[in-house]
């Protein structure tokens, strides 16, 4: 019985050291991988809840999203658009733009063509700022734009807000700069009795 006692004792020994041994030993450490899911030549249609009235279009040739961080990021966008009803109001080219869970599109460019103005406008990131389009306050959030056309001249400014059809903006603050160049044309004098 003793001789038993005492196998047991020196099993239970050997037990607790491996477990003890097993314990100090190295970790296996937890990798957690991210499945990204990877589109080419992919069309994306967005339909921001805030602003139901638009259907936003783009095609691009590399397209990822990440559902862990719910964005969606489109490479060399070269036909996006806004649609609103059967009318396109712009269209919109970029390297790279992410959408954010939010349907808020982020870029360090955007190229937009004013459809009905016929006015191109080039936005920028600067230092670090991107360029915003924030779809709950409907406007473009831009630390620098350029807004030119043949019969328009130029603008410049920087740090704007401005909405998605173009007619409000906010543009300025402390240490910005702003200015606008206009090209006009010379009239033809009408005399009385004559043609133009």
């Amino acid at each position: 019985m003793k001789g038993l006692v005492r196998w047991v004792v020196v099993a239970f020994l050997a037990v607790v050291a491996t477990l003890a041994l097993l314990s100090v030993g190295p970790r296996r450490v937890n990798v957690e991988v991210r499945d990204v899911i990877a589109l080419q030549d992919a069309t994306v249609t967005l339909f921001p809840a805030s602003d139901p009235e638009a259907v936003w279009g783009f095609d691009a040739p590399d397209v990822t999203y990440d559902p862990a961080m719910g964005e969606t990021t489109l490479v060399q966008i070269r036909d996006g658009e806004r649609r609103v009803g059967s009318a396109v109001d712009f269209t919109l080219r970029s390297e790279e733009l992410v959408i954010d869970r939010n349907d808020d599109l982020r870029g360090e460019r955007m190229d937009v063509y004013l459809v009905e103005d016929e006015l191109d406008v080039e936005m920028q990131g600067v230092e670090g700022r991107q360029v915003v389009v924030d779809h709950g306050d409907g406007v473009f959030e831009v630390p620098r734009i350029r807004i030119y056309g043949e019969d328009f001249g130029e603008s410049r400014y920087e740090e704007m807000r401005v909405s998605f059809d173009f007619t409000s903006f906010e543009a300025g603050g402390p240490d910005t700069i702003g200015y606008s160049e206009f090209q006009l044309s010379e009239r033809d004098d009408v005399t009385s009795g004559g043609s133009p």
